[in-house]
């Protein structure tokens, strides 16, 4: 009995504590989703914020707002998440404590058993006429050693009743600080769920303000079309550059060592750039973004305008929205190969790492020069700051060759 009890209380809790690590870990991941969450959160705030003061009703708020209350929402799914997880462990819990409450049951009724089985024989049965009566030394000592038995028997019961009630105890003071922070969650929910409403309120009141202006609107998106049209001829024009120069030096490169020349539009690259392309390669999807802090309001690809009807838009980067002040900065090392001005774009600085080139547009200022190498995350210029609406907002393009590519399945995912 007494080893059955021992099986019982190290095989039992182990289950168990696999089961509750596995909720912990899972737990853990939803916590850490949601701190991640809220601090997006107070960086939009912060953004919005920075505008406050603002009258005019911009699109560029109102990708913002989108951005906060698809967070918002997507904090609430998380905290939902959470408070599911909780109350699966609220339930575990108070299993394990009706289980615990049981155990000492049997425990303390095991023990009175023993108590009661020992002062009933003390009164007819003396330990030590067991002892002496036995009818050889070896029998003798086998008595003795069932008497130790015995007693160590009573003693490792008494030891699983105060284990079982500090186990117990525990339990119930970890199930108190679930339920405890089962209510900052709810509470927690209550107010994203507020702040949600009044996100969707004021997106509305600025989809109104908007849709009241669909002439400023329309002559607006024109100039935009018509800054993003001159950008892109440029772009490609430079790279169309970029690949001529390459071939010319790598036919010059192949005569000189008495080699084939080679034919084509592709853009022909040292051994130093093709190493360089294949990191860069390498490196899809953990690029750094190109400002330390910020959000894509416009990702990559067609969309339908926010507000004017039947009308689409077409982007051929993204547009991330950063904190004043805030500097562009190179999303991967290689050598800056042009840097140009492009009315209602303001100024572009264009890197290229072997076969790709990154593109960086909206800079108030330009800190380095044709000619330089660059390193990752090296710092190019200062993000211009929209005077209209107050945003410091970047876009930001990736070719491969002449061929445009999506940034963001390149850069690191949040």
């Amino acid at each position: 009995m007494v080893f059955g009890l021992i099986a019982l209380l190290l095989a039992g809790p182990g289950l168990a504590q696999d089961k509750g690590l596995d909720n912990k870990r899972k737990q853990k991941e939803l916590e850490q989703q949601r701190k991640k969450k809220e601090e997006e959160i107070k960086l939009t705030k912060k953004l919005l914020n920075q505008t406050e003061k603002e009258k005019k009703k911009s699109l560029n708020q109102l990708h913002l707002l989108n951005k906060q209350i698809r967070m918002r929402e997507s904090l609430i799914q998380t905290v939902n998440q959470e408070i599911e997880g909780i109350d699966g462990q609220i339930f575990t819990k108070r299993d394990d404590i009706d289980a615990l409450l049981a155990d000492l049951e049997v425990r303390k009724k095991e023990y009175a058993d023993m108590v009661y089985l020992a002062y009933k024989n003390k009164r007819v049965f003396d330990p030590l006429t067991f002892v002496l009566s036995a009818s050889s030394f070896h029998q003798a000592a086998r008595r003795i050693e069932f008497l130790r038995s015995l007693s160590a028997s009573r003693t490792l019961q008494m030891e699983l009743i105060r284990q079982t009630q500090k186990d117990l105890e525990n339990e119930l003071a970890q199930l108190e600080r679930i339920r405890n922070e089962k209510s900052s969650l709810l509470s927690k929910k209550e107010e994203e769920k507020t702040e949600l409403e009044e996100d969707k309120k004021e997106e509305n009141q600025i989809v109104g303000s908007l849709k009241s202006k669909e002439k400023e609107l329309k002559k607006e998106l024109k100039a935009k079309r018509k800054a993003a049209k001159k950008l892109d001829d440029a772009i490609a024009r430079i790279i169309r550059e970029e690949i001529e120069r390459a071939r010319k030096e790598e036919e010059a490169r192949l005569k000189k060592a008495g080699k084939t020349e080679k034919k084509g539009t592709e853009l022909a690259m040292t051994p130093e750039a093709v190493a360089l392309s294949a990191s860069f390669t390498a490196n899809k999807g953990k690029l750094p973004w190109p400002v330390e802090k910020g959000f894509i309001i416009r990702s990559f690809g067609e969309h339908r305008h926010p507000t004017l009807p039947n009308v689409k838009t077409v982007n051929n980067g993204i547009d991330i929205v950063t904190t004043d002040g805030s500097n562009a900065r190179a999303v991967f090392q290689g050598e800056v190969r042009a840097i140009f001005n492009v009315p209602g774009m303001q100024n572009a600085v264009m890197i290229n790492h072997g076969e790709f080139f990154t593109v960086y547009t909206h800079l108030e200022t330009v800190l380095v020069k044709k000619g330089d190498k660059v390193t990752t995350k090296q710092n190019l210029g200062k993000v211009y700051k929209d005077p209209d609406d107050g945003k410091s907002i970047v876009h930001f393009e990736l070719w491969q060759g002449n061929v445009k590519q999506n940034p963001e399945t390149w850069i690191y995912s949040k």
